[in-house]
């Protein structure tokens, strides 16, 4: 089993990373291959909205954006987390969603008419973790976020989402509570 966490948040070593890392320590401790990639490290074109089916591959740009979709494509698990930005996902987060916008295009049937055409047809668990100032709601986040995991085939079946009051970089880390749930979130997507 290949689970990959995909970091949204531009500061390594944050509360993000940490949880992401924590729940790939647990699928790693039961066997899975794990990898992770941080999305602010590479280089990824904002979609242009061009309207073309870019068949057979999944975008007309040649960027890094094609390691995301590499990692769509082959892993049984998705771990995505992303700091709440303006009450929703961070721009590199958001810079990636817009770009898997080629995974699901409007293509035209023989018979005239359009439908969505689903690229990746791999489906696989996904795991979405947020981490926000103790006064923000994530209510707006999730529904960004559903959208991706829908477009991409994946099935949200658990959500870690916490809220703190201190600006310590990765005081998540002594959270022993969050710690152990998000270890044994990995460990159990690993048994599904």
């Amino acid at each position: 089993m290949k689970v990959c966490g995909i970091n949204g948040s531009p500061r390594k070593n944050g509360n993000v990373d940490i949880l992401i890392s924590q729940v790939l320590k647990g699928a790693g401790s039961n066997g899975a291959e794990t990898y992770k990639i941080y999305l602010n490290d590479l280089q990824i074109k904002p979609c242009q909205s061009c309207g073309v089916d870019p068949y057979p591959k999944l975008c007309l740009f040649d960027d890094d954006m094609k390691e995301v979709y590499a990692l769509l494509e082959s892993c049984d698990v998705i771990v995505l987390g992303s700091p709440v930005y303006f009450d929703t996902v961070s721009a590199q987060t958001k810079l990636m969603i817009d770009r898997v916008n080629c995974l699901m295009p409007y293509v035209a049937k023989s018979d005239g008419t359009f439908e969505f055409e689903r690229r990746i047809k791999k489906r696989k668990k996904g795991i979405f973790i947020a981490v926000a100032g103790a006064e923000q709601e994530f209510d707006i986040v999730l529904t960004t976020v559903k959208g991706f995991f829908n477009w991409t085939n994946i099935e949200l079946v658990e959500k870690i989402l916490y809220s703190h009051e201190d600006n310590e970089l990765g005081g998540v880390k002594d959270n022993e509570e969050l710690m152990n749930r998000a270890f044994e979130i990995g460990v159990q997507i690993t048994k599904k």
